[in-house]
């Protein structure tokens, strides 16, 4: 038994999994994609601000 607490690696196997890398590696991801989309949708929310308005036509206009 290895008193280090590292777990036992297999040499012979084909691939083994890094957990924590892989734990880290989607954690770091989600969050740019959380931070992506809420800066997408501030600037969004912000531009449309500044976008004219769509004039609705009123409802006797073309009407006799």
């Amino acid at each position: 038994m290895s008193s280090g607490g590292a777990p036992e690696v297999d040499p012979d196997a084909d691939f083994v999994y890094d957990y924590h890398t892989l734990r880290i590696g989607g954690l770091i991801f989600a969050g740019v994609i959380v931070f992506l989309s809420i800066l997408l949708l501030a600037a969004y929310s912000s531009h449309e601000d500044f976008l004219p308005s769509k004039a609705t036509p009123s409802a006797d206009v073309g009407n006799p």
